[in-house]
């Protein structure tokens, strides 16, 4: 399922805002000859998705939050009073499980981010989620383009 919502997906145009050196069309394009999924089982819990001939894959993890992790989350958060804030302060708190996509720091200003943008908004939307970037701002399924809050 994650390889036909990338399918699916505008890559081209979301690519855009990468500045890519060989430009959005030649990095999707090299993207799918190098494309592969691997998957063990039917959960998204360790999947790699290979993206590229000399960048790290995509790794996935998804399960339950781990022990400390909500707590950790939620005490690094700045103080806020901010809609948005006391919306994603309640969202963490309810969490019963967390998807995390790894990717290293080249393929994060690469079409990595591009691929993973795509599959968090996925996966947050059938999963009644939020999408935080990169420790930096968190987003809404229904507004993918606004962020909901940036601490």
């Amino acid at each position: 399922m994650l390889t036909a919502v990338l399918k699916q997906a505008d890559l081209m145009t979301l690519a855009e805002s990468l500045d890519l050196p060989e430009g959005e069309v030649s990095a999707v394009k090299a993207m799918w000859t190098q494309y592969r999924l691997e998957a063990h089982g039917t959960s998204i819990d360790g999947v790699q998705i290979h993206w590229h001939a000399t960048q790290r894959p995509i790794q996935i993890r998804s399960g339950p939050p781990l022990a400390g992790e909500i707590e950790e989350t939620l005490e690094h958060l700045p103080d806020s009073n901010e809609a948005g804030a006391a919306r994603v302060r309640a969202h963490i708190r309810a969490a019963r499980h967390v998807v995390e996509f790894e990717m290293g720091i080249d393929g994060s200003q690469h079409l990595a981010a591009t691929i993973g943008e795509v599959l968090a908004f996925f996966l947050a939307e059938a999963g009644d989620g939020i999408v935080w970037f990169y420790s930096r701002e968190f987003a809404s399924p229904e507004d993918r383009g606004a962020t909901l809050w940036q601490p």
